[in-house]
């Protein structure tokens, strides 16, 4: 890790302008993580501003959102359009939250600034983002607010409690509230934006979610099938949704008695499938995943597959679960 930040800041210093961009859809790791850097970036006196989101946010962004303005928190951002027709002096790109091009959340800014550098958790592939003049990419990590939770302690700087509370909700999110993809430094991590001001009972508030959604995401589950015994599998529709959304179905379907392993599918993009898949350690879904052409490990893994529908790659996952669990 003290890599990392030894290179972010290194080249943070050596740039005069510092554009920092998350996955298109930004959920509370992508944006979390963000909002740490923006902060980081501001201290060390350089120019930084975040692409602003195109499409609507999550509730519990938008919240945070909200309640940063309301409590005179000043974040910059700025519209692809704004950036793209701008004059840019020796910028540096950092792309948060995903290294394939094309969920970032624009692919014309992506091609217009050469000095890249990426931070990322999920599961790589052939196809990502590798004209960068550093990588960080570590499926270990329960988040990338993880990452930054980390970059701040190295750094020794405080930040505003608000921010940290979004950066622990991002990490709650994505650990499912602690109880996959953690490792002992998540909850020193944890730990370490509690002391620093990060607000537990906010953080319940912020992670509410509408009716209408949970409507939505239930009645997804309730069309899921059981593919093998005790093996679930659920499809999404064919708009378009969030790493979040197709996460929190193969999280759900996981706690149905008996059990073992699940899969949720659901369009990242135009031409991207994403597939989900996490199990209670009997089923190992990150070699299924693997043969799906994505990867992770024994409880918790995913693919994104490109150019393909929805209905094409159940097809695909419900022969390999065959052939894998007899």
């Amino acid at each position: 890790m003290h890599e990392l930040f030894e290179a972010l800041n290194e080249n943070i210093k050596k740039h005069d302008e510092i554009i920092i961009m998350t996955h298109a859809r930004p959920d509370l790791d992508g944006m979390g993580s963000a909002l740490a850097l923006f902060k980081i970036v501001k201290s060390m006196g350089k120019k930084c501003y975040i692409v602003s989101p195109l499409k609507k946010l999550y509730r519990s962004l938008d919240k945070a959102m909200k309640l940063l303005s309301q409590n005179n928190i000043t974040i910059e951002f700025k519209g692809k359009e704004e950036i793209i027709n701008g004059k840019h002096l020796n910028p540096l790109l950092i792309i948060l939250d995903t290294q394939k091009p094309e969920l970032v959340e624009s692919d014309r800014v992506l091609n217009l600034i050469d000095d890249k550098i990426v931070i990322d958790h999920h599961i790589g592939s052939l196809d990502t983002i590798d004209d960068t003049i550093y990588k960080y990419s570590d499926a270990n990590k329960s988040s990338i607010v993880e990452v930054m939770a980390e970059y701040l302690k190295f750094l020794e700087l405080e930040i505003e409690p608000l921010i940290m509370t979004v950066l622990l909700s991002g990490m709650v999110v994505d650990t499912s509230s602690f109880n996959i993809k953690t490792t002992a430094r998540t909850f020193e991590m944890a730990a370490y934006l509690a002391k620093n001001g990060a607000d537990f009972v906010l953080i319940q508030d912020l992670l509410k979610e509408p009716r209408e959604e949970m409507v939505e995401r239930y009645g997804f589950i309730s069309n899921s099938k059981e593919i093998v015994k005790d093996v679930l599998m659920c499809k999404m529709d064919d708009k378009i949704h969030g790493n979040v959304d197709i996460a929190l179905l193969a999280k759900e379907l996981l706690k149905f008695e008996d059990i073992k392993a699940s899969f949720a599918i659901g369009r990242l993009s135009h031409r991207i499938v994403g597939v989900s898949a996490r199990s209670m350690g009997g089923v190992n879904v990150g070699d299924i995943m693997e043969k799906l052409g994505g990867g992770g490990h024994l409880t918790d893994a995913a693919a994104q597959i490109k150019d393909k529908s929805v209905e094409d790659v159940a097809k695909e996952l419900e022969r390999i679960v065959k052939k894998v669990i007899r």
